[in-house]
């Protein structure tokens, strides 16, 4: 299995019989609510399953990549050639300090918008879980799912802090660990706020 990263929350998955999974293409803002965050567009990739963990234009450009199938925020189960994608309801981390009473982030009040599906994509025993925007405690319905997974990619520094992600590491056991949706240069630009994956190198 071979895992390339796209930037951002973006990882295209190749599975051994050839299966590709492209998980969260990005794009700018298209409402003009936010600033410019990417310098370039994401590119047209030709994958099998497009995924998309929430509605938040950083994770929702499905139309970009040319995907033959696009899971949009799944809950449940989709099977496809040996591969098993299951997605599992849950909350985007949520900021409780904003003052914006028509964006409530936090649940149980938060808006759809606020809303994340944790992905797991299953092949041959073998399971990646892609967190998104998760909060950093998921419901404790998904312990179970989320245990001793073979990788697990979170988003480090802008979403989760450093301890949020150090605790969810001890809880889970994952195999192996992915940073994800930082700042890159090249491509992300400082306006977005982004901070750099201090957290590998610590």
């Amino acid at each position: 299995m071979r895992i390339e990263f796209y930037g951002h929350d973006a990882f295209k998955i190749t599975f051994p019989k050839g299966l590709t999974v492209l998980t969260d293409p990005w794009r700018n803002d298209s409402i003009g609510q936010y600033p410019k965050w990417f310098l370039n567009d994401f590119p047209a990739l030709r994958v099998d399953i497009v995924i998309s963990t929430h509605a938040h234009f950083d994770h929702d450009a499905v139309e970009r990549p040319n995907g033959l199938m696009v899971l949009e925020r799944l809950v449940g189960q989709f099977k496809l050639g040996g591969i098993e994608i299951t997605g599992f309801a849950d909350e985007h981390q949520c900021d409780s300090s904003s003052a914006d009473s028509q964006a409530k982030t936090c649940p149980p009040n938060n808006a759809i918008g606020f809303d994340n599906a944790i992905q797991i994509v299953e092949t041959g025993g073998l399971r990646i879980a892609i967190w998104g925007d998760n909060r950093a405690m998921p419901d404790s319905s998904l312990d179970h799912y989320l245990k001793n997974v073979d990788v697990l990619i979170l988003p480090v520094e802008t979403v989760l802090t450093r301890a949020e992600v150090d605790a969810i590491v001890r809880k889970y056991n994952p195999k192996a660990v992915i940073p994800a949706h930082y700042f890159l240069n090249g491509l992300t630009t400082e306006i977005s706020a982004l901070e750099p994956d201090r957290w590998l190198g610590e």
